[in-house]
């Protein structure tokens, strides 16, 4: 039998679709002061949202008569006609976003005019009015929100640790706070400041907060089409993560959209670093009316996103070469001098084939190379000559050896990853597996926040973070071979690890995460190494409990036996 369902049901079911989270509340409300051309944005959590949510701004504020109607839905006072949806230019526009709060907490909005000598305020409980009167109160507009989904425990009970709520609402915030330089936001927790911007216009310094002061930040401005792009881009070259960050906004609007990622893993296949991409183009070629977050859009002219991205990597110049540079270019002593090696070759010459018309004999080029020392590996030694006869290398970079049953050759650096891993295995698994640093690293606030959140991980995995008047600080991170990435990318490639994997196991999340640091750091396939170095990485391979494969499965070592050329020659 169908029937109506009652006010109290269907207003909890929107409510899901706007507020699936505490940041999502901070989301429309900041977004209502926005379109409010507030100059001034704080926003303070409790419990990462949970407990209570406030944010107030300096912007119109809302008339004394007016406020019961900002709380039903479907009422805005940011379009009327439905060809207003073809020209949307505020970021809020559906009228459901205080409604759909208001049916999941409490909300206390006190609100005053510019040109108003009083203000008002509105209270409801249970999705109902319970109050509304006239206050004196500041210009601009206080919303409170207590008690999130107190009254919907299968939705709380979803929701994150209170640093995991926090991070999500500040990482938002920033963003908007990217694309609103001449805006001062300001975001505390428990009454601690997280994040503040001056509102000085200054799009790089808030990128600066943001990403941190590492490698310089860039920045272009594409017109494409019908579209307008201002593009800003960090480098992530010397951090141990492959994973792009993109903030993306289209006519001031932060958006989730697949075809932006797209473009960007296309158009910068090769460049690992943070993104800030701002879109600009006539409303009209955008359908922003997707879905009810508004997070998800629609472009006319999709085409035009990857020919605009793919001309901004183009101005920004590649930095690819940087990306590699910290595993190229390593320096290690070596104990003493090595002497090149020159290893006899011969040239030889293949017979023709029957019934082909060779005028000559081909020449074939010597499998093996002269061999010269270019790079000393880590902690490689001379060593005594094991049960097996180094031969050398091949152009291609194979290692070949005899151990007299035939012929193995060799992936060095797939053979080195292994080495790599293991040595980091056994230390992580080392009951002190932390190492104190010297010099305590400050993180940056959106790092600081990500460390916070993952502070238990983390601590088991050997990290130290402590809290100070300034910060968090780095004080000590796992125990692995020198050599190894900064402590600063080291917590990041772990926090990310952290971030995008939901395997219970920790410790394998962190493993596979150092396995792919491991591979960044081993000698390079094209590295041309010397006998000394060729032999010391064999046994260091079979010092290994799985020396036939690297970390990612891939073989190590290939074995020709005798029986096999013995066919191969047709000599049986």
């Amino acid at each position: 039998m169908i029937k109506e369902l009652p006010e109290r049901v269907w207003t909890r079911i929107a409510a899901g679709e706007v507020v699936e989270r505490p940041a999502s509340a901070v989301k429309e409300l900041v977004e209502n002061s926005l379109d409010a051309h507030a100059s001034q944005v704080r926003v303070s959590l409790f419990d990462g949202g949970r407990q209570r949510i406030i944010v107030q701004d300096n912007g119109t504020g809302i008339a004394f008569d007016e406020l019961p109607l900002a709380l039903m839905y479907h009422a805005t006072s940011k379009i009327s006609e439905i060809s207003d949806l073809e020209n949307i230019m505020t970021l809020g526009y559906r009228g459901e976003a205080l409604a759909s709060i208001a049916s999941v907490a409490d909300v206390e909005i006190r609100s005053r005019e510019r040109n108003s000598e009083s203000g008002g305020l509105i209270r409801t409980h249970d999705g109902r009015i319970s109050e509304h009167i006239e206050i004196n109160c500041s210009v601009g507009t206080r919303i409170q929100v207590d008690n999130l989904f107190e009254a919907l425990p299968a939705r709380r009970k979803f929701l994150k640790s209170a640093a995991g709520e926090l991070r999500r609402a500040a990482v938002f915030l920033r963003e908007y706070a990217v694309c609103n330089p001449s805006i001062a936001f300001y975001l505390e927790h428990d009454n601690k400041e997280i994040f503040s911007t001056e509102g000085t216009g200054d799009k790089q310094r808030v990128l600066s907060k943001i990403w941190g002061e590492g490698a310089e930040i860039q920045n272009t401005i594409i017109q494409s089409g019908h579209l307008s792009l201002e593009c800003w881009f960090q480098s992530k070259a010397g951090i141990a993560s492959s994973r792009s960050d993109i903030i993306a906004f289209v006519n001031g609007r932060a958006v989730n959209d697949p075809v932006i990622k797209s473009a960007v893993t296309q158009g910068a296949r090769e460049l690992s670093g943070n993104w800030a991409l701002f879109f600009t183009l006539e409303p009209s070629l955008v359908d922003v009316n997707i879905h009810p977050a508004k997070s998800e859009i629609r472009f006319r002219y999709p085409n035009e996103i990857y020919h605009a991205m793919k001309e901004a990597v183009n101005k920004l110049g590649s930095p690819m070469p940087e990306i590699f540079q910290e595993v190229q270019n390593i320096e290690i002593e070596s104990p003493s001098p090595v002497p090149e090696i020159k290893i006899k070759t011969h040239e030889m010459t293949r017979e023709p084939a029957m019934n082909n018309n060779y005028s000559r004999p081909e020449p074939v080029k010597p499998v093996i190379e002269n061999i010269q020392r270019e790079i000393f590996l880590d902690d490689f030694y001379t060593p005594q000559e094991p049960e097996i006869n180094y031969l050398g290398q091949t152009s291609g970079g194979y290692l070949i050896y005899d151990n007299f049953d035939g012929i193995i050759l060799m992936d060095p650096h797939a053979a080195h990853e292994r080495v790599n891993y293991e040595r980091i295995k056994a230390l992580a698994d080392s009951s002190n597996n932390m190492q104190k640093l010297l010099i305590p690293v400050l993180l940056h606030p959106t790092l600081a926040l990500e460390a916070h959140e993952y502070s238990q991980e983390l601590n088991n995995a050997g990290f130290e973070l402590a809290n100070t008047s300034q910060g968090i600080e780095l004080r000590g991170v796992p125990a692995l071979p020198e050599g190894e990435p900064e402590p600063e990318s080291l917590l990041r490639a772990s926090i990310n690890a952290l971030k995008n994997n939901h395997d219970p196991d920790t410790k394998n999340i962190l493993w596979r995460t150092w396995a792919t640091m491991a591979c960044k750091a081993s000698v390079k396939l094209t590295t041309k190494l010397t006998r000394e170095e060729a032999i010391s990485l064999w046994e260091k391979l079979h010092e290994c409990k799985q020396p036939f494969v690297c970390p990612h499965g891939r073989p190590t070592m290939i074995n020709i036996t005798n029986q096999d050329l013995t066919k191969q020659f047709g000599r049986e």
